[in-house]
């Protein structure tokens, strides 16, 4: 058959480089060593216990069967009664469309609306697949670089000066992963204002540790696209189940994109994702507690051993910390503290290329003693390398 011939679309198809670093380090642990793990930004939670009950009482009812492809009518409904309840924004079920988790939310998002050579703008850094979904649908990634001075956040003074020629929609995720970030409302207003589509990705959203409270995109307004899902906040990352919430005119368009991609989103993960609603707020409330003991616990100890993190992070799971005074070259620092320390982190090169050699992304995605395990490796580390 002769060498297989990759598509040219795969030429700047990036790896993803925490699924590197995990892989790695799951080839060390069989080779019998301890690895700390704050590189993959999965909660080490259980899902919530009512959750768990229902998938399997699902199972059990025979509920394995394909369903509509925007899911369940009881859950987009209770997705859209959320809104009212928790946003004050009123929203119709028929413009929930749930998904095969937020990553088919995007492709499909892109799919639908990019025209080839069309520019989506994004932060840098910021989640690296997003430059991935819109290149594989022949859009093109418009990365656009934000500071450490500005709370690593698209501000309008800076988008003011930033050149947005070809773009036709931007991707603000808030809480943000890398930087933890949320972002005013000022931004989410000064880029519906100028006309572009604007997506939300509200993932991390009841992940904040700040107090404030937080606000749903639709507050801005009806016609920006929302995606969400169960993944982070109720720790279902294997169910694989997220929502996007769609202008009416776009409803029908994903209706045939999920059809024809996925045909629909697992069935008993949907009755999960029902419980979850009905039944999860505690278990929420105690992961975000934990969360919030954890970040304290690895920023205050990141400063003490010299990296440097100029703010704390005010949602999800993360901490961006600068890491130039030891290195300038994060994939490698990353590298040598994984083979050397064994503790695993993300090199700040996988969220973009707007200075992020400078930093790496620890994840507090495992337990206090874990981390403090892991900080105490790296403490030693650290002297060793003189």
């Amino acid at each position: 058959m002769g060498e297989i011939r990759l598509a040219g679309r795969m030429d700047e198809f990036t790896s993803f480089i925490v699924m590197d670093v995990l892989e790695r380090a799951q080839a060390l642990e069989r080779q019998g060593h301890d690895v700390v793990h704050l590189e993959v930004g999965e909660p080490d939670f259980d899902p919530p216990p009512p959750v768990v009950e229902a998938m399997r009482k699902a199972v059990c009812e025979g509920k394995t069967h394909y369903t509509h492809s925007l899911g369940i009518w009881p859950l987009r409904e209770a997705i859209a009664a959320r809104y009212k309840v928790r946003y004050g924004v009123e929203v119709s079920p028929e413009r929930v469309c749930v998904t095969t988790g937020t990553s088919a939310a995007f492709l499909m998002i892109f799919g639908a609306l990019l025209e080839t050579g069309d520019a989506v703008a994004m932060s840098d850094p910021g989640y690296p697949c997003y430059p991935n979904f819109v290149r594989y649908v022949g859009g093109r990634p418009k990365p656009l670089p934000i500071a450490e001075a500005d709370g690593f956040q698209l501000v309008p003074e800076r988008l003011e000066r930033e050149d947005l020629a070809g773009v036709t929609m931007f991707v603000v995720s808030s809480p943000a992963n890398p930087t933890g970030t949320i972002t005013g409302r000022a931004t989410y207003e000064w880029i519906h204002e100028r006309g572009f589509r604007l997506i939300s990705d509200e993932i991390y959203h009841e992940l904040v540790y700040t107090g404030q409270k937080e606000f749903s995109g639709l507050a801005v307004s009806d016609d920006v696209i929302v995606v969400d899902g169960f993944s982070k906040r109720w720790a279902m990352t294997g169910c694989r189940l997220g929502w996007m919430v769609v202008p009416q005119d776009m409803v029908r368009a994903v209706n045939r994109l999920s059809q024809n991609l996925y045909i629909s989103p697992p069935t008993p993960s949907q009755w999960g994702g029902m419980a979850a609603l009905e039944s999860g707020a505690g278990h929420v409330e105690c992961m975000r507690r934990e969360y919030a003991a954890r970040n304290r616990l690895l920023v205050d100890g990141l400063r003490r051993l010299g990296f440097s993190v100029s703010f704390r992070p005010q949602g999800a799971f993360y901490v961006f910390a600068d890491v130039s005074r030891f290195c300038d070259d994060s994939f490698r620092f990353c590298m040598e503290m994984l083979h050397e320390a064994h503790v695993a982190a993300t090199p700040g090169v996988d969220f973009g290329r707007n200075c992020t050699s400078r930093y790496v992304r620890f994840a507090y995605t495992a337990g206090q003693e874990r981390i403090e395990a892991g900080l105490g490796r790296i403490e030693r580390w650290l002297a060793g390398r003189g």
